[in-house]
């Protein structure tokens, strides 16, 4: 809730991850040492990482040590800490940590414990909507919510993540406990939909979609049948189309200016688009497509930059000379872009072809051998990085979701 810092809540996330993350290892490593009760634990009881995923550790690893500024890559960009080695160094040893001290059932009740902060996050976000007492938010009302996450599109991948998974309880929990996920969702939907984050919408839908079909699916081989399963959706439709079309806000003028963005991105003729003056709101698809467009030229810039890349969280500093002159006439002409806004293209820029196919090996893995339950949340993350990229919230729910993943296919 720290606001008097850099990226707004991000900074002061990374931190409390570092502290405690390190607190957690440091005395999981003292365990295997001290504990003499069985001379042999270190050796036959200790659990090995996956080799996907060790292998995208070391790859970071091996980007980070022929860094273009070794120094950046290794603590992370200087406004948020997070996405350098030394994240990555914590969120593998909490990996490590959870695959040798927590059970299925442990798995099961944490992420039931991490769909609760929907409660105080979608408060306080929609208290920032509408307004409210001092002492929760002593702003205007804003247009879209960030709440304590501290950017619209970050909170919605957020909270697609955890909706997806609240809302697989809603549909297929005893119908006893129906009044609780429903209302979870409700909350979080609310708050989700004003962030007006057309990222996090496609998201949300592409989950929605594998959540239909994993259902249908389990309810068609008999495996399960559902308890009122016409009340569940009645309502669910009810509460999410009431409201969609009480709170279209900004969503009016952002498919203005997706048509625009569309016309320019498909038009013969070249013009220049000085300061996107028809849109209504922004032009980030003209400006995501630009981007995209100039993070391509720096990967094949140079054989160095394609295979291990130019480091993590160097992409500011490299990015600059590649920059595509169209963005001079874009509404963020005078940004500096320190992501490229695109998490694929970012690790390939920053970590290498190599970083790029072991990651979408790791997703690939990650979705056959989750639960079911979980595979729409993690649709929704992978979607939502095409047009964004994980913060420290979703980066610590993904590493999680990769153990988890671990200890499933063992059972």
């Amino acid at each position: 809730m720290v606001t008097n810092t850099n990226e707004l809540f991000e900074f002061p996330k990374m931190y409390f991850v570092y502290i405690f993350g390190f607190f957690i290892i440091c005395f999981f490593i003292s365990d295997l040492i001290l504990d003499t009760s069985n001379e042999d634990k270190l050796i036959n009881n200790f659990i090995k990482p996956s080799p996907i995923v060790l292998a995208f550790f070391l790859i970071t690893l091996l980007s980070t040590l022929f860094s273009s500024h070794i120094y950046t890559s290794f603590f992370g960009y200087y406004t948020r800490f997070d996405d350098g080695l030394l994240s990555y160094i914590v969120f593998f040893g909490l990996y490590i940590v959870a695959i040798n001290k927590l059970t299925k059932e442990d798995f099961f009740d944490l992420v039931k414990i991490a769909i609760l902060p929907i409660v105080p996050v979608s408060i306080f976000g929609l208290v920032q909507y509408f307004g409210g007492p001092s002492i929760v938010w002593s702003g205007s009302p804003v247009e879209r919510v960030y709440s304590t996450i501290g950017q619209p599109n970050w909170l919605s991948q957020y909270l697609s993540i955890l909706l997806m998974i609240c809302l697989s309880f809603v549909l297929n929990d005893d119908f006893k406990n129906f009044k609780y996920w429903f209302f979870l969702y409700a909350l979080g939907f609310f708050c989700f939909w004003v962030t007006y984050s057309m990222s996090g919408i496609v998201g949300f839908l592409a989950g929605i979609i594998v959540l239909c079909f994993n259902f249908l699916k389990t309810n068609k081989s008999g495996k399960k049948k559902t308890e009122n399963l016409p009340i569940r959706i009645i309502f669910l439709c009810l509460i999410s189309f009431s409201i969609i079309f009480t709170n279209l806000g900004l969503f009016k003028g952002k498919l203005n200016d997706l048509l625009i963005d569309v016309k320019k991105t498909v038009t013969v003729v070249k013009k220049a688009y000085a300061l996107g003056s028809d849109y209504e709101v922004s032009d980030p698809g003209f400006i995501r497509i630009e981007l995209w467009k100039s993070t391509l030229n720096l990967i094949k810039s140079s054989p160095k930059v394609f295979f291990i890349g130019t480091g993590p969280e160097t992409f500011p500093y490299e990015f600059q000379k590649f920059r595509n002159t169209k963005l001079n006439y874009s509404s963020e002409w005078d940004y500096v872009f320190n992501k490229p806004h695109n998490y694929y293209l970012e690790l390939w820029s920053e970590s290498g072809i190599a970083a790029l196919v072991i990651y979408l090996i790791l997703l690939y893995t990650l979705i056959r051998n989750i639960p079911k339950i979980l595979t729409p949340a993690i649709v929704a993350f992978v979607v939502t990085n095409i047009f964004g990229w994980p913060v420290v919230a979703t980066s610590l729910l993904f590493w999680f979701f990769l153990s988890w993943s671990d200890i499933w296919k063992k059972v």
